[in-house]
């Protein structure tokens, strides 16, 4: 019996050397062990997909985040998921903004279709928060307020996509009006495992320094796989910027990446772990990152996107992928943080020797002038709070953890800042200095110190709209 098993094995290798796989045997073993994976994750006729969708920002310069969840809606839907198992979240101010040359239409590639038509939306303006967001997801209809009252329905056999688009900073991520935090975000998660309300969970995240909303913190025990845009310390990156639409940058490279891979492919052959490095190869100015529970990566991507296959053959598939590939590489792409300033700068140049120079010109310098009296700002407010001179250089110089170091800390002082310094809301560029409070927390530094400290400095600040 052992000498056959030796054979057949022989046998296996031959023919997968002759046809180019040397590591044969890792290739043997290491499938099998990932397709029982998936056999034993798989969803089952009782069980259900769950979605929720959020475009976290408003305004025209925003443009690309509610381009991004309106295009996901739809390759949801396109893969089987029913609309009444996606729940949607974003401001709804784009597609009829007076600046949109397109009224009713919203575009999150070059020449693309309409991604507005037959968007379904539950909750918009106002109704666009944090604390609506972790309702719904927990599935807590008393504690949600506005839109139509739909939540996150699902069981311990269902499995839950969560695709968030946004501005972030480090430990943060933003709404309209307000901010979500590390902890609280990883709390809800914690809550809904202990509460079963899922049997697994998928969360793909966009937006600046995205890695520290997961990073040392999710647990790789509550079942939880996690892809953001960006490591800790970094930006994410908007794309289609320089379009021939005149609109604005009309998606993320982050975003766009997975969207269109999962809109050309057969997810029920594409892993989360493929799609991942897909997507990671992609998206080359940042650095993609995944977190929690990786046994998770080596289901396919349709557990968690919809069953429903593509018509396309694998021949198309791979030609349509090398366009996505020279799509997202010909495509002029910014760092996130500097979009709104860039677009200020194309307008104020492209308005020269007309009757609006003079306005724009004054939007674009003062815009300038901000950004550099908020830099002088954060300067002096680490100086009030630090004594030592090497200290402050560290602080000031970059995030010194991998993630947030102090989570109860920087919840505590990031939400003292916007409420009683700078609105991040209304001052986006602020988020830009965020790793300097969870600096400070990191110095062990009393809450109540810190908190006095900043709201010395910050008390006499009248400046607003930094972008």
């Amino acid at each position: 019996m052992l000498n056959q098993f030796i054979f057949i094995l022989f046998f296996i290798g031959q023919w997968y050397k002759i046809n180019g796989n040397e590591n044969w045997l890792e290739f043997i073993f290491d499938n099998n062990i990932e397709n029982s994976s998936k056999e034993f994750f798989k969803t089952t006729s009782t069980s259900q997909i769950w979605a929720v969708l959020v475009a976290g920002s408003n305004g025209w310069y925003n443009y690309r985040h509610q381009a991004d969840v309106a295009h996901s809606y739809h390759v949801l839907k396109k893969h089987g998921i029913s609309k009444k198992n996606i729940i949607t979240m974003m401001y709804d101010d784009i597609a009829y903004n007076k600046l949109n040359p397109y009224p009713g239409k919203i575009f999150n590639t070059p020449q693309g279709y309409n991604v507005y038509e037959e968007l379904k939306i539950d909750y918009n303006g106002s109704d666009v928060t944090p604390e609506n967001f972790l309702a719904i997801i927990e599935g807590n209809k008393e504690k949600v307020k506005g839109g139509n009252g739909r939540v996150v329905e699902s069981t311990e056999n269902d499995k839950i996509f969560i695709f968030f688009s946004d501005h972030g900073s480090v430990g943060m991520v933003s709404f309209p009006e307000s901010i979500l935090t590390v902890k609280n975000l990883n709390i809800t998660l914690e809550n809904m495992h202990k509460n079963r309300r899922y049997k697994e969970l998928t969360f793909y995240l966009e937006a600046c320094e995205s890695g520290s909303m997961f990073e040392g913190i999710l647990s790789t025990h509550i079942n939880v796989y996690a892809i953001t845009a960006a490591n800790s310390h970094e930006s994410s990156w908007g794309c289609f910027c320089d379009n021939d639409m005149k609109l604005p940058c009309l998606g993320d490279t982050f975003s766009v990446s997975w969207i269109l891979d999962s809109e050309i492919e057969n997810l029920n052959s594409e892993t989360l772990n493929k799609q991942y490095k897909i997507v990671k190869k992609l998206t080359n100015q940042s650095h993609v990152m995944h977190y929690g529970d990786l046994n998770i990566a080596k289901e396919f991507v349709s557990e968690f996107q919809g069953h429903k296959s593509t018509v396309n053959s694998l021949r198309n598939v791979i030609l349509q992928r090398t366009k996505i590939a020279e799509l997202i590489s010909n495509s002029d792409k910014q760092d996130s943080r500097d979009i709104h300033m860039i677009m200020l700068e194309k307008e104020y140049y492209e308005s020269i020797d007309t009757d609006n120079e003079m306005k724009a010109k004054k939007r674009y310098f003062k815009a300038i002038h901000k950004r550099k009296y908020l830099k002088k700002f954060v300067k002096k407010m680490v100086k009030h709070l630090v004594n030592d001179h090497e200290t402050r250089h560290k602080v000031l110089q970059k995030l010194q953890n991998n993630g947030v170091g102090n989570i109860d800390c920087h919840d505590e002082i990031v939400t003292f800042f916007h409420k009683h310094c700078f609105n991040f809301n209304k001052n986006p560029y602020v988020m830009k200095y965020v790793y300097v409070l969870s600096n400070l927390c990191d110095l062990e530094i009393r809450i109540e110190t810190l908190k006095n400290g900043i709201f010395e400095v910050c008390q006499n600040n009248r400046i607003t709209n930094i972008i």
